[in-house]
């Protein structure tokens, strides 16, 4: 029913027909704790959690708003890549950066990126290796599986900016070398005034449904990939992401899908992307697969009872989400067939 409903339902009311707000709160304590219980249940049946990506950090905020003028702290956390390879300590509280009071550069070598957890973080933009006392280079593949979660989605999202400043030195228009703006996060070109700012390459992930079905694959060309993929790709210029996921779907499986729905959005800062997630429905009864060799090892439909069985989430990556949705009947067709 409506709210009014729930009211007049669950509130116990004093006397003169007000509701007692102590016994209120007990009972809504109380609700709470249920709904967090059958969460609880819902996360340990689908191993997904629901809310269970990487960026999903709530109650905390990364702020990637840009501060103009921004100086480090002396416990300012510091983010330094040589190569591929994080600086950071790993021990029994899990990952770790630096701060600031750690490194003896100026000022002027920090470039700031964003606030989490009332921190500030800073880049050190140099390449060459430093030597601090319980700290080692790590490969930014890291982010998959320490924790705390909110820390290696900061350390990925730093490398997302750290990849973009390295690429954006000159200006492509003119060739001269480009300065950091001092109003936004835009790299900016004294001679031509050629404006750059950060890259994100927009791409979807989609989820092809037939019944009771998923359809899984292996990417072609990574050694131990396991058949835990949905069909992805970028979006191309003159195109919207419903116009990608029939497009990339043919592609890569050379099948026609139908009722599309749109699902989450996921910043993924290894490679760049935001990636929007899609459900779909193949359309027609022809469910031959017509594998992309070039892209794909791999593709099957899998069945729901199958994936409930033996599919474990990362609790990262919008993929592994949607198929724990998929497993628990969560998907918007299951959902509509049920109400």
């Amino acid at each position: 029913g409506n709210m009014k409903d729930v009211h007049s339902h669950y509130l116990p009311c004093v006397d003169d027909g007000s509701p007692d707000l102590s016994v209120s709160l007990k009972m809504l304590a109380e609700a709470a704790k249920i709904g967090y219980t059958i969460g609880e249940k819902y996360a340990k049946a689908t191993n997904s959690g629901g809310c269970a990506m990487i960026h999903d950090i709530e109650p905390k905020h990364l702020y990637n708003e840009w501060k103009p003028n921004a100086v480090p702290k002396r416990s300012s956390a510091v983010v330094q890549f040589c190569g591929r390879n994080l600086l950071c300590r790993i021990d029994d509280n899990g990952l770790k950066l630096p701060s600031r009071a750690m490194f003896p550069d100026g000022d002027e070598r920090f470039t700031y990126l964003f606030e989490l957890d009332g921190r500030e973080y800073y880049l050190l933009f140099d390449e060459n290796e430093r030597a601090l006392d319980g700290y080692s280079y790590r490969n930014i593949g890291l982010f998959r599986t320490e924790k705390p979660k909110e820390l290696a989605y900061a350390a990925v999202s730093a490398w997302h900016l750290c990849s973009w400043y390295r690429d954006a030195r000159y200006c492509g228009r003119c060739g001269e070398k480009l300065v950091h703006d001092g109003n936004e996060r835009m790299m900016r070109c004294p001679k031509c005034g050629n404006m750059i700012f950060p890259r994100i390459n927009p791409s979807v992930i989609v989820a092809v449904t037939h019944g009771d079905y998923l359809l899984l694959t292996k990417y072609a060309n990574r050694p131990g990939a396991q058949r835990t993929a949905l069909v992805a790709g970028f979006t191309e210029f003159a195109e919207s992401f419903e116009q990608t996921v029939h497009r990339e779907v043919m592609e890569e499986v050379g099948l026609k899908v139908k009722d599309l729905r749109y699902y989450r959005c996921q910043p993924w800062g290894i490679s760049g992307n935001i990636m929007m997630g899609y459900w779909c429905r193949l359309d027609g009864d022809d469910d031959t697969i017509h594998l992309d060799n070039f892209e794909l090892a791999d593709g099957a439909w899998v069945s729901r009872e199958e994936l409930r069985e033996n599919y474990t989430g990362n609790g990262i990556a919008l993929t592994s989400e949607m198929i724990a949705e998929f497993a628990a009947g969560r998907d918007p067709y299951s959902l509509e067939k049920n109400k």
